[in-house]
């Protein structure tokens, strides 16, 4: 097998790691929250996520929240993503991080949502009696594919006007790409492991016994603005193909056109 070189697989993964966070903090996967100084047992799960308008993290949390109080909470904030392919569950990413959480009055509540600036499904959720409250971090910590990378949020933040695909979007890019047929795209992924199309293959690990029906086939991990990752499931040992685009996609439009572009064989 021919290994990409290390820069270029810095360059392919560095890409997909920023995109994976910028798109946790906007309201992909599902986050939870641990008040680690008072209850430190205990996960409190967040009903939706997101960035305001102005970049501020924000969270919706259901009425059996931890009590905040009037100067907040410090808490351990974690973001699960979960493979693209409804039948592989399994978790392919996850951002953590220290921050500390502040409720939002009533009123400045109503502000936010007057404005704009809370994400959709963070009004929502407001609206049905949610307690909305603000995070404030400095860095976040992603487990991915790749490894373990610490960002800056600042950084994260800074780059999301690119963020594709936003979370309503994700089900419809996984429908463009399922559409490529198992064949295919065992094909596309066969290219990489053995050298002769551009992408990352990891090392791999044990296949759990939760996965191994799958064996022999090739499930969709996910999809983003620089390409796809595939999971191999093989009878012992299970691994992360990712197969990047030649130019990143910004649109579903975008996307057809890429996939579709994978049609033949690359040098």
């Amino acid at each position: 097998m021919t290994s990409p070189s290390t820069p270029l697989r810095h360059d392919l993964r560095g890409a997909t790691t920023r995109s994976t966070a910028s798109r946790l903090l906007e309201g992909a996967g599902h986050a939870a929250l641990v008040a680690y100084r008072h209850d430190p047992d205990r996960s409190h799960p967040v009903l939706a996520h997101g960035l305001t308008a102005d970049g501020l993290l924000a969270v919706a949390l259901p009425t059996d929240r931890p009590e905040l109080g009037d100067a907040g909470v410090d808490v351990r904030l974690r973001i699960d993503q979960h493979g693209a392919d409804p039948r592989l569950r399994v978790s392919t990413a996850s951002l953590h991080a220290l921050a500390h959480v502040r409720a939002v009055s009533a009123a400045e509540a109503a502000d936010l949502c007057s404005r704009g600036s809370l994400p959709r499904a963070i009004a929502w959720a407001a609206d049905a009696g949610a307690q909305v409250a603000l995070v404030s971090l400095d860095r976040v910590v992603l487990h991915d594919q790749g490894g373990v990378s610490a960002l800056p949020f600042a950084e994260v933040v800074d780059g999301r006007q690119s963020t594709f695909p936003a979370p309503q979007e994700e089900w419809e890019c996984r429908e463009i790409v399922q559409r490529m047929g198992g064949d295919r795209t065992a094909r596309v992924a066969a290219e990489v492991v053995a050298g002769h199309r551009r992408g990352v293959v990891a090392h791999g690990q044990p296949t759990p016994a939760s996965v191994r029906p799958f064996a022999g086939q090739t499930l969709l991990a996910d999809v983003d603005s620089t390409g796809c990752t595939w999971i191999e499931v093989q009878d012992q040992r299970t691994r992360a193909v990712f197969v990047p685009f030649d130019l990143p996609v910004t649109t579903l439009e975008e996307l057809e056109v890429a996939i579709g572009g994978w049609g033949q064989l690359a040098a």
